[in-house]
């Protein structure tokens, strides 16, 4: 697991750190911290390092916390947010950047406890991952978030449920291998792969996800598109 914590009083950094130490272990986590006292650094690191969260200070010289937040929401990167905060006041921008949750400094070790807590909660549920290279480093894509794939000249744009988009500057060809029928998507054109848990409805031409996106399926493709979608979703073709 990685965590990063960012804040400019590094007398914090140093006092909150044992106590992510001794939850890692007493939960048998192998955990590698990483210590930043400002935004651009830690934005920066979580482009290569994909953390797993941050804990994140609001009030910071030149780029806030809120702001940092902003700027990592804005390429698409979804990790939880932890902040801190000497006041509540806060709490609306906090949520506008969809924060995990947010302490009130000074931090009593007992509420940081429980809020790792929860979150570990949300660590464990099985999620599967697709880590791709985008115009700003790695993102990293929960595959039951994408509701399909479009290949777009040298790149390829993956439409989230949330109706975000993420230019990844992958293989087409790659990505299918990901988003195959194992894992619930379906190639039903040389440029499209669909998530078959989010079709709403189909015809011999497209297909109309819950998501009201319309999707083009080639001639060629229909057949084995009707088929791996029944057998996805009732077991047999």
């Amino acid at each position: 697991m990685k965590i990063a914590i960012c804040d400019d009083e590094i007398k914090f950094i140093d006092t909150v750190c044992p106590l992510l130490e001794q939850w890692a272990k007493e939960h048998d986590i192998k955990l590698t911290l990483y210590r930043f006292t400002n935004g651009d650094d830690l934005i920066d690191a979580h482009q290569s390092e994909c953390m797993d969260l941050i804990i994140l200070d609001v009030i910071m010289p030149l780029l806030s916390g809120i702001d940092a937040a902003r700027e990592l929401r804005n390429m698409n990167q979804t990790v939880p947010i932890v902040f801190l905060t000497s006041s509540r006041e806060f709490a609306v921008d906090s949520y506008e950047v969809k924060a995990f949750n947010y302490l009130i400094k000074p931090v009593d070790p007992a509420n940081l406890l429980l809020v790792l807590d929860d979150f570990l909660k949300t660590y464990k549920q099985p999620k599967t991952f697709f880590t791709a290279k985008t115009a700003e480093g790695f993102c990293r894509i929960v595959i039951a978030d994408v509701d399909y794939l479009e290949a777009q000249n040298k790149q390829v744009l993956v439409h989230l449920s949330n109706d975000r988009t993420i230019a990844v500057r992958e293989l087409f060809s790659k990505c299918a291998e990901v988003f195959s029928p194992d894992n619930g998507f379906c190639c039903c054109h040389r440029s499209y792969i669909v998530n078959l848990g989010n079709v709403e409805q189909f015809s011999k031409t497209e297909v109309t996800t819950i998501h009201n996106a319309v999707i083009p399926i080639s001639r060629n493709s229909y057949t084995t598109f009707k088929e791996t979608y029944f057998n996805h979703m009732f077991g047999s073709a």
